[in-house]
């Protein structure tokens, strides 16, 4: 009977202490995410901007009116200007946890718009 006893007080004692043991934290959503920046230097028509995909498919458009476009003499500052832009809107993701997967730079348009994607992932 003892033994029994025994047995019962620390199986119980170690169901109770179960309840305490550290869980592993919620994972994070995981998924893709994108940041398109996209501007046509040396060109009035139209303002920056950097859009944000969300792994649920929303999207964010920051509109960069601050960066001069206009004449051609602008174009280069503006580029330096757009890709800044970018470059701080992935730094804050990537601290956010978010991982740079991949870069690509484009040129679409005859206008001869400029984007550059970043493909970032959550490891």
């Amino acid at each position: 009977m003892k033994k029994l006893l025994l047995v019962l007080g620390v199986g119980l004692a170690a169901t109770g202490s179960w309840a305490f043991y550290p869980k592993a934290p919620a994972a994070a959503p995981g998924g893709y995410l994108m940041v398109i920046g996209s501007g046509r230097p040396g060109t009035q028509s139209t303002a920056p901007e950097i859009v944000v995909i969300q792994p649920d498919g929303t999207r964010q458009v920051q509109r960069l009116p601050d960066i001069k476009i206009g004449t051609e003499r602008n174009s280069t500052a503006a580029a330096v200007d757009m890709h800044r832009a970018e470059l701080l809107k992935v730094n804050s993701l990537v601290a956010q946890g978010w991982r740079v997967a991949h870069v690509t730079q484009s040129t679409v348009g005859v206008g001869a718009t400029t984007e550059t994607m970043y493909l970032l992932e959550r490891p």
